[in-house]
């Protein structure tokens, strides 16, 4: 029979309320210390208040990644799959392999989550700061700024330093890093990157399509595809954001406004094409029908194409070459991205190579587990957070285990 330990449980974000609820099912007794006035604050707002639990797809995932696979041979999305359905969460899959609540709303999840540890007996502490963790004999001690509380194992669930209003503000990382666990400096990642802004004036809540490449020293170090959103810092949508955690200040941007065609030649064609179709229009009337007006304005700008009390007939071949470029690469230097106030993930944390990637145990401080954003793992947009968060939340609650009754939890 599996012998009934206390866990605490510190952060109630994702990887926090999975834990807890893998080791309340397998008899322990599980005590969640949130800091913030109640629990999954975070979760609430994750894609856009839809919540894209996982994803089906390829995964993609950057930092210290060999655990990744690891976990995710254990706890992918088949096995979160089987979790969620075990607790009467319905799902459905869109593009991309992106997976989310039926209902497509984060409340629908976290009620799941709140109504099943309500079910388990597991005790929710708000409100908790958790200031440091002791050996206390054959356990630990939790040392908050209201008591402690002994238990026999601890989950750091913590988060990284993304979005602190809702609970994620670093604090977790010194309690591992006491222990030995080596911090790699975190960053902000999937956020708004801020860019000289004169090439782009005037296009402020433009949305594209486009591609973007990061180069540095002449590599390319990113290249996305989606949508990109104009603003008057520089740039935002999904397509930038994914960009962001490559942004150094050597980089620079590429953008390519039309990112289904073949090549130079078949733009070159194109816009010879609309040069005999607008022949006795102004000029500036050229790409009508393919960009914005606000957005063809400038790229003709950029291209030195002169457009003022001219006719789009006049316009040279070398005129069209210059501006096929512009519209393939449209070069933008960023000055940074925003800040963690902004991001939706932090990129670095406390390094996994410390950490059995079966059960999340600390190599380092037995009795100690991690998981989720404190980590330094980070993914693209589409559910590859969350679904880390809960994969390696709940190895940790399971440390191995399966639930009191025989069954599998994943």
């Amino acid at each position: 029979m599996t012998q009934r330990e206390t866990v605490a449980v510190i952060g109630g974000g994702a990887a926090g309320l999975a834990a807890a609820v893998a080791a309340a099912e397998c008899g322990d007794r599980v005590i969640i210390l949130e800091r913030m006035d109640r629990i999954g604050k975070k979760l609430l707002a994750t894609g856009n208040g839809r919540c894209n639990l996982m994803n089906s797809g390829p995964l993609a995932y950057y930092g210290e990644t060999d655990i990744v696979r690891s976990v995710m041979a254990l706890m992918g999305a088949d096995a979160q799959r089987r979790f969620w359905n075990r607790h009467g969460l319905a799902l459905r899959e869109e593009d991309a392999g992106r997976v989310y609540p039926a209902t497509l709303q984060a409340a629908t999840v976290l009620d799941t989550l709140r109504f099943t540890l309500e079910k388990l007996g597991v005790e929710v502490r708000t409100g908790v700061r958790v200031t440091g963790l002791h050996r206390d004999g054959d356990g630990w001690s939790v040392e908050t700024e209201s008591g402690r509380v002994a238990c026999d194992r601890v989950i750091v669930c913590g988060g990284g330093k993304a979005q602190p209003k809702l609970g994620s503000d670093g604090s977790a990382y010194a309690l591992l890093q006491a222990f030995g666990h080596r911090l790699v400096p975190p960053r902000a990642a999937l956020t708004q990157i801020e860019t000289d802004t004169a090439p782009i004036r005037g296009l402020s809540g433009l949305r594209v399509r486009a591609g973007i490449t990061v180069l540095t020293g002449g590599g390319r170090m990113k290249q996305e595809r989606g949508e990109v959103l104009f603003t008057d810092y520089g740039l935002s949508g999904v397509c930038a954001m994914q960009c962001a955690r490559w942004i150094t200040p050597k980089a620079e941007l590429s953008l390519n406004f039309l990112p289904g065609w073949s090549g130079e030649n078949e733009v070159i064609n194109d816009l010879r094409h609309r040069r005999n179709l607008w022949r006795s229009s102004p000029a500036e009337r050229l790409l009508t029908g393919l960009l914005a007006p606000r957005l063809a304005e400038r790229l003709l700008e950029a291209a030195r194409v002169t457009v003022r009390e001219r006719t789009a007939g006049s316009l040279q071949d070398g005129e069209l070459q210059h501006l096929a470029r512009v519209l393939l690469d449209f070069r933008l230097k960023p000055t940074g991205v925003k800040g963690f106030e902004s991001a939706q993930v932090t990129a670095g944390g406390i390094s996994p190579e410390a950490f059995d990637p079966f059960t999340m145990a600390s190599e380092l401080a037995p009795g100690i587990y991690a998981a989720g954003e404190i980590l330094d793992v980070d993914g693209d947009c589409g559910g590859f957070n969350l679904m880390f968060a809960f994969g390696t939340g709940i190895l940790a609650g399971l440390r191995g285990r399966e639930s009191k009754d025989g069954r599998k939890i994943g």
